[in-house]
């Protein structure tokens, strides 16, 4: 009973540590460069509204992946709400706590019975997806690195996700194939989920490819719209040194870190001011907001059953969020 009630106290609290870890962030970002928020106040607004839009449909094509790589003949609302909803919560939460609860909002939204696959198999699936988005991320920072000025640890870094996505894809199928029969139950069906045929795994490569793509063109916009004027090239070099920000988020948005990769890469480009640093606070808050629209319209599919599939995802961040503590 105490452990319990000791428990519920750290997930009410974690909402504080959150908001103050982000505030802390944002102010150690801005105090760092000695930059004001003037120019956060005043965007053009019809590139920004664009970057929203391309920013939100990146969602349903995330989604679209995790089903190919499922390979089960669900409701694509389901896994729509499933992938939105954890999705948003891995903006606003550290160390990628939102997607236990793509299993859990996808179990309730799946209504169970004879759809559902189980936890295990949804979640090998939805492994399989995330590798396949570091590959296609990987493979974009490659090809683009000896048109960019990238650092050398820039370059070793996308080189080397690369590598470890394909061989993490790799060792899954293969384990699938040489023990998957005699693996414990759960341990199976996971494999089993993650184990998706290569006509599979390029299809969701390249869904995952198109989602990059979309979301370089979202970045140029937002540039565009805190007046850094930059081309797609160095649109392209800040997804790639902000994306690699990303790889380990420790807080919210990986407040902070994102912040500074951000400022650091415009440098390089010639921009400094107030000008990037409105940019590196409003891109990951565009992102967030996109986010959060595709959520609450995946979960305003359900009707009646709203409450119901939010719950399920607050339950699912909870107990991720009481095993990290």
């Amino acid at each position: 009973m105490e452990k319990t009630a000791k428990h519920a106290g750290l997930r009410k609290a974690l909402p504080l540590v959150i908001g103050l870890a982000t505030v802390g962030g944002f102010s150690v970002a801005i105090q760092r460069t000695g930059a004001s928020l003037g120019a956060a106040t005043s965007p053009h607004w019809a590139p920004l509204a664009g970057a929203f839009a391309i920013s939100a449909l990146v969602q349903p094509l995330r989604a679209l992946a995790w089903a190919s790589a499922l390979g089960e003949r669900m409701c694509f609302r389901s896994i729509f709400a499933a992938s939105s909803v954890g999705s948003f919560l891995d903006t606003i939460l550290p160390g990628r706590l939102g997607e236990a609860s793509k299993i859990a909002v996808l179990r309730v939204a799946s209504g169970g019975g004879k759809q559902w696959p189980g936890a295990a198999r949804a979640g090998g699936a939805l492994v399989t997806s995330l590798l396949l988005e570091a590959v296609a991320f990987a493979l974009v920072g490659a090809l683009a690195a000896p048109f960019l000025p990238l650092p050398v640890w820039a370059k070793l870094a996308v080189v080397g996700s690369c590598l470890l996505a394909i061989a993490g894809i790799a060792a899954l199928s293969l384990l699938h194939r040489t023990v998957g029969a005699r693996l414990p139950k759960l341990l199976a069906s996971f494999v089993a989920g993650a184990a998706a045929p290569l006509p599979v795994l390029v299809k969701g490569g390249l869904i995952m490819l198109t989602t990059w793509i979309a979301r370089w063109f979202a970045l140029l916009l937002v540039l565009h719209a805190y007046g850094v004027q930059v081309g797609m090239g160095g649109a392209l070099l800040y997804m790639v040194v902000t994306g690699l920000a990303n790889v380990a988020p420790l807080l919210p948005g990986n407040a902070g870190i994102y912040q500074g990769a951000a400022v650091g890469v415009l440098a390089v480009l010639g921009h400094a001011g107030s000008g990037p640093i409105a940019v590196s606070l409003a891109a990951p808050i565009v992102g967030s907001l996109a986010t959060a629209a595709a959520a609450f319209i995946a979960l305003a599919l359900f009707g009646r059953r709203f409450r119901e599939v939010s719950r399920a995802a607050l339950r699912g961040r909870a107990a991720t969020a009481g095993a990290a503590v």
